[in-house]
């Protein structure tokens, strides 16, 4: 089996202190991401809810971020010591391999279809309309809050699986 390194990322080594520090720096700019992107949807429904715009916001402007939020959780649950393994073989810890990068794409899957379902969203029901500037802030609120769970996502990622080693390779199989 050849591999083909797509991103080798070292990062340099740091001592453990700064190392704790950054991760709880990491922990908190994620959680501070995560709450900002919400309260930007919050914010937009109400605004929806007390104007009298043309276009309501209804349960299909809730999908993305609940489908986003999901992706955070489960791709944020598996440990990167459990995606080193190589194998896909049934009856050893390789099985547990395969599960663990089944469970990392679904979790992946579900934050990348929040936001494009976001994006989708805005274009279908605020910009194909050409519905005014304060009403499409409305529809704005849903991707701005996609995309920061997306990144907030990512950064609790790296910050929680970099104690492991000091080197990323990104590779495809």
């Amino acid at each position: 089996m050849t591999r083909v390194f797509v991103w080798n990322c070292q990062i340099p080594h740091l001592p453990s202190a700064l190392r704790d520090r950054l991760r709880d720096f990491g922990t908190y700019v994620s959680g501070a991401l995560f709450t900002l992107g919400w309260w930007f949807f919050i914010d937009g429904l109400v605004l929806s809810r007390t104007t009298s715009s043309p276009v309501s916001m209804g349960f299909e402007d809730w999908i993305p971020g609940i489908l986003c939020t999901l992706g955070m959780i489960i791709t944020n649950s598996i440990d990167l010591s459990l995606l080193r393994d190589d194998g896909f073989g049934y009856g050893s810890s390789s099985s547990l391999a395969g599960k663990a990068k089944l469970t990392l794409f679904i979790g992946i899957a579900l934050l990348a279809g929040g936001v494009a379902g976001s994006i989708t969203i805005l274009a279908i029901k605020y910009i194909v309309p050409e519905v005014e500037p304060g009403v499409l802030y409305i529809g704005f609120t849903n991707v701005i809050q996609t995309c920061s769970v997306l990144l907030a996502s990512v950064i609790l990622w790296f910050v929680h699986n970099s104690d492991h080693d000091n080197q990323y390779n990104f590779v495809l199989n």
